[in-house]
């Protein structure tokens, strides 16, 4: 699995694309998906745990993923200081591997779609950041990794308690 982002700070998007050749030679995910964090009867996480990018699940709220990998991310209580939240899913069709070019603009398309139902306000209106995880080669041939995983943070990435769902900017 791999990051993408829009509307990031520069230095984020420069880690993204030094970031290319990296993600492109190792998963950014583990081979074999974690537990997953602990989930109350609703699916809401309960505590902060450590995890990878095949345990997220819409509505999660995560500590900032960086650019390197992917494999290590903090899961918590969207009721706690967190930087991104996941607010869209879907699978890619299975096949060959599209390529990195064709997977990141899968998942730009859908994730933008997808965020103005989710925000209230079209992406390109909006000051809120927004993030994707999508497939590399080798988490699609290893592991059947076809999903495309769409995550919002406030301007600047800045740390927010609870959701940003209908914030409507």
């Amino acid at each position: 699995m791999r990051t993408g982002s829009h509307r990031g700070s520069p230095l984020r998007r420069v880690g993204v694309a030094g970031s290319t050749i990296a993600l492109a030679l190792v998963t950014g995910c583990t081979l074999f998906p974690s537990a997953g964090p602990e989930r109350d009867a609703d699916g809401a996480v309960t505590a902060e745990a450590e995890t990878d990018a095949f345990s997220i699940e819409v509505g999660d709220c995560i500590d900032d993923p960086g650019t390197e990998s992917v494999s290590d991310i903090t899961v918590l209580p969207c009721d706690e200081l967190h930087h991104f939240e996941a607010f869209a899913s879907i699978e890619m069709p299975d096949g060959d591997y599209p390529g990195v070019p064709a997977a990141n603009t899968a998942a730009s398309d859908f994730c933008g779609e997808e965020f103005a139902s989710y925000i209230g306000v079209e992406y390109d209106a909006s000051v809120l950041e927004m993030l994707y995880f999508y497939p590399v080669e080798e988490s699609w041939k290893t592991a059947g990794d076809r999903e495309i995983l769409c995550f919002v943070a406030e301007q600047g990435e800045t740390p927010v308690t609870g959701t940003l769902e209908g914030a409507g900017r």
